[in-house]
């Protein structure tokens, strides 16, 4: 048996590593490391698209835990775990707006803070004065959404790790582990009606002052004001996406098909129009129908097939 490889040293502190395997797309699994007192990860390459929705709930769960951890301030001079080459930071576009990640120069991979990477998938959103007003009004108070420490009522900034007040966007959270809506019907995709007067980020409807983190009127669940109460309002799905990614429902099977089956009539288009003109090209249009194979389908061959196989003909009666 070979022996097990050891985990990777974090580049900010020192400390190995823990490498979590967690479930990608189509079977497979995917490897990520994560430096719980730096609150870093680290993607080798395309680690981080190739994650499936248990895989990124099981990541989300382990960066929550991790805030319990006081925070390691990042060096200036951080490298890469694999090179030790000064990693580069690197400015991302994504449907959700700008990211960065600081990045290999020899391409081994890239890290990313857990306030980046949940900023790259679109899972948080600036910090109005309501929510700030409604996270202080906890016992916990209001916590980084990136370290977990805590932050104070003027504060612009995290006073541990420097980064911007956010909160979750739990009904964005929930999509992404779920795209196709597999989880639909389950409660944190939705809350009963109620008439309220500030702007819900989901669907636009008033939601009051004083309200909680709950949309009361599209159902939506909205935000949370750090990652470990998101990470439980999201955790129920669990065994549903681990049955969804083993046997998918047969609507879902549907909706993959319908999605697929545009693509597959141009596939098809092209591939006959590619035929016809390798058929124009070598003259097939002249050859005769032969039948080929148990199932009687029949298909012209070219004139220059005929004559090839004509002259192997002779060459072997020879």
């Amino acid at each position: 048996m070979a022996p097990a490889a050891q985990p990777l040293a974090c580049s900010n502190c020192g400390a190995p590593m823990r490498a979590l395997q967690l479930p990608g797309h189509y079977g497979s699994a995917v490897e990520i490391d994560l430096c719980a007192p730096c609150h870093l990860v680290w993607f080798d390459v395309v680690e981080s698209a190739r994650l499936s929705g248990p895989g990124l709930l099981t990541l989300i769960g382990a960066m929550a835990a991790a805030q319990s951890l006081a925070h390691q301030p990042l060096r200036r001079d951080l490298g890469c775990p694999h090179c030790r080459s000064a990693v580069r930071t690197v400015h991302n576009r994504t449907r959700w707006g700008r990211s960065l990640q600081l990045e290999c120069p020899q391409r081994h991979g890239a890290w990313q803070t857990f306030g980046e990477f949940l900023n790259e998938k679109g899972l948080l959103r600036p910090m109005s004065s309501a929510d700030r007003a409604r996270a202080l009004r906890r016992p916990a108070g209001l916590l980084c959404v990136n370290c977990g420490g805590a932050v104070g009522a003027t504060d612009t900034v995290c006073p541990w790790c420097r980064s911007v007040p956010a909160v979750v966007d739990v009904a964005r959270l929930a999509r992404a582990l779920d795209p196709e809506g597999a989880t639909a019907g389950a409660a944190v995709h939705r809350t009963g009606e109620r008439a309220s007067a500030l702007g819900c980020q989901a669907c636009g409807a008033p939601v009051p002052a004083d309200a909680g983190w709950l949309c009361q009127h599209c159902g939506a669940t909205l935000t949370a004001p750090d990652l470990a109460e998101a990470h439980r309002q999201v955790d129920t799905l669990g065994p549903a996406l681990q049955a969804h990614a083993a046997k998918p429902a047969p609507h879902i099977v549907q909706q993959r098909l319908a999605a697929q089956s545009a693509g597959l009539q141009r596939q098809r288009e092209r591939a006959a129009a590619m035929q016809a003109e390798a058929d124009q090209r070598s003259g097939a249009g002249a050859g005769p129908w032969v039948t080929t194979g148990d199932d009687g389908r029949s298909l012209r061959l070219p004139a220059w097939a005929w004559a090839l196989a004509a002259v192997l003909a002779l060459l072997w009666w020879w």
